[in-house]
């Protein structure tokens, strides 16, 4: 079974790649600023990234590998909210904000014994 703090961040990194998913559409439908090559590429990328975070973090793979992709997630979501709270895409910025958060967390997490 999962900790809850391993869970938590894995449903917020869940809740973020769907929230990119979103947003990609929204961001085409409403062209413009919003549905640029660089922020389209940007939403996708953060999502593909949250997703495979996720996945690793829930087959409990090699932590400290997972830790580190945390992290990089953590910085990239980080990266994307600013870029979204420009845009006016304030409910991705937050999920973006939320997902950042529990990647800090999880790298606050005392080291396991190996």
């Amino acid at each position: 079974m999962t900790e809850p703090k391993i869970q938590s961040t894995i449903n917020h990194l869940l809740g973020c790649h769907r929230g990119c998913e979103r947003q990609i559409l929204d961001s085409l439908d409403l062209g413009g600023k919003h549905a640029t090559r660089q922020h389209i590429a940007m939403l996708t990328d953060l999502s593909d990234l949250s997703h495979v975070t996720a996945e690793l973090l829930e087959r409990g793979s090699e932590w400290e590998w997972a830790e580190w992709l945390c992290e990089l997630t953590g910085d990239a979501c980080v990266e994307a909210a600013d870029q979204c709270e420009q845009l006016g895409e304030t409910e991705c910025a937050e999920m973006c904000r939320t997902a950042a958060a529990a990647c800090a967390a999880m790298e606050k997490r005392p080291a396991q014994a190996g």
